[in-house]
């Protein structure tokens, strides 16, 4: 239906795109008409009597139309009015030609829009190609070493890229950086992410540009509730180098829930859900301070945070179902000589009070086998109770409390190189959701529809329809 009547979509959306320029022409057309029309009624109106001032001022118009009931017969008789009747002859011809122009230019400008979208769906189906599934050899090979080869569920896993480099879609699929640039901005399942900013200012880093893939099916980004005990919560993905990718992998691997902020409505006024405000705020000002007429922007950009909050926290509300329930929360840290530790864990305010942990005993054993594991496997250091990131007032975890959602909540904070650089991340990703799953969730581990998942054979998420609809790495 859409390409049946593409070539008036095209000439309305021209109309649409000409408004402005046309209504402007025409004010300027009618502002020289009546300053014109003034000008004849002070020079003929001596000599004819017939020219009034409401007479002289319809005359012009009458003109652009060809006067076809004879109301304004009258002609000029001085020189100054003849000369204007040229003048008005020369609008009448430029009052129809300049918006018809505007409308032609207009519809070109259409029809190229038009082409440039259709040029860029080819592109991002392309750019969709170049993240197949995988096999991850390092968490394939921990699994052969178990007795049953990691289970029926896990023979087959293959997992999306994290990301791919800008150079190699470039070399690969033949897409020039601008367009790059534009289907990443265009489409919400692209983000471009430059790896330099994963990296301590103290090592120098190069930028290096590269291209995230991800689903979406909310505004703010991505949940999926698997009616697991335990959520995870990727607060910073849209920021964060690594970590949407990292926590959706966890949360599969688990069976847990999952939810992920990956859109931001304004990337130059981010709106933390880490540490989630009472009110959103643009240039640190609340709605209330803004003037709904003049400041349309500002209210339109704050109305859509809004919206999203809502439907963030109505998603975790529908997931964390009581006081069994855990909310983990997943933002990540930069490594340097004054943080050298690979995970930092906080469930409390710096002097180590208001825990947002009401089964101390349960957590305190989750955070030992993690700490075990993870140092005895892998030689990586953790701070179970954070003093460089303790919790402050506006944590979520705080929020969930406001909001009377009842559960237990803590933060993990993963450092950057775990979880972008390191070759184990996935392994390290598939053995802190197994000791979560046994801990907190009876260990039901891995779901039927997240194995299906994992077998695809497609490249990236598959079908997406409009970015809107769910979709599975």
């Amino acid at each position: 239906m859409k390409d049946k009547f593409k070539s008036f979509r095209l000439f309305f959306k021209a109309m649409g795109n000409t408004k402005h320029e046309m209504w402007v022409t025409v004010q300027v057309l009618i502002a020289i008409t009546v300053v014109l029309a003034l000008i004849l009624w002070a020079v003929e109106s001596s000599v004819q009597s017939e020219f009034n001032f409401w007479g002289s001022l319809a005359w012009p118009f009458l003109q652009y139309i060809q006067d076809p009931g004879g109301i304004a017969e009258y002609k000029p008789v001085t020189v100054v009015g003849r000369i204007i009747s040229v003048l008005v002859g020369i609008i009448g011809v430029a009052i129809f030609a300049v918006p018809a122009g505007l409308i032609g230019s207009g519809f070109m400008d259409a029809i190229a829009e038009d082409k440039r979208e259709e040029e860029l769906e080819e592109y991002r189906v392309r750019m969709r190609k170049s993240f197949r599934r995988t096999v991850d050899k390092t968490l394939r090979g921990y699994l052969n070493t178990l007795p049953d080869g990691g289970g029926e569920k896990l023979k087959a896993l293959n997992f999306v890229p994290q990301r791919i480099p800008l150079s190699r879609i470039q070399i690969r699929q033949g897409i020039e950086m601008k367009d790059i640039f534009d289907i990443c901005q265009k489409y919400p399942e692209f983000r471009l992410k430059n790896l330099a900013e994963a990296i301590s200012d103290e090592e120098h880093p190069q930028d290096s540009f590269v291209v995230e893939h991800f689903p979406k099916n909310r505004p703010y980004g991505y949940a999926l509730n698997r009616k697991s005990k335990v959520t995870i919560v990727s607060t910073s993905s849209f920021s964060d180098n690594g970590t949407g990718w990292f926590t959706y992998y966890l949360a599969k691997l688990g069976g847990f829930n999952y939810v992920s902020k990956d859109i931001e409505v304004d990337p130059d006024e981010l709106d933390s859900f880490y540490n989630m405000s009472e009110k959103p705020l643009y240039e640190k000002r609340p709605r209330s301070e803004y003037d709904v007429k003049k400041d349309k922007k500002a209210i339109e950009i704050l109305d859509q945070k809004d919206t999203n909050r809502k439907a963030f926290l109505k998603d975790l509300r529908e997931m964390a179902t009581g006081e069994d329930s855990w909310v983990i929360l997943f933002t990540a840290h930069i490594k340097s000589s004054m943080n050298t530790v690979d995970f930092h864990f906080a469930d409390a305010k710096k002097d180590g009070s208001d825990s947002t942990v009401r089964q101390q005993a349960a957590y305190q054993e989750l955070l030992r086998q993690l700490d075990d594991m993870l140092q005895t496997d892998y030689a990586l250091n953790s701070d179970l109770h954070s003093q460089r990131y303790p919790l402050t007032q506006n944590n979520l975890g705080y929020r969930l409390r406001k909001e009377d959602i009842v559960c237990n909540s803590f933060v993990i904070w993963p450092s950057c190189d775990i979880i972008n650089f390191d070759n184990r991340r996935l392994l390290i990703a598939y053995r802190m959701a197994s000791i979560i799953s046994q801990q907190l969730d009876g260990g039901r581990g891995i779901q039927p529809d997240a194995v299906k998942d994992f077998k695809k054979t497609g490249f990236g998420y598959g079908k997406i329809e409009d970015g809107t609809t769910e979709t599975t790495l």
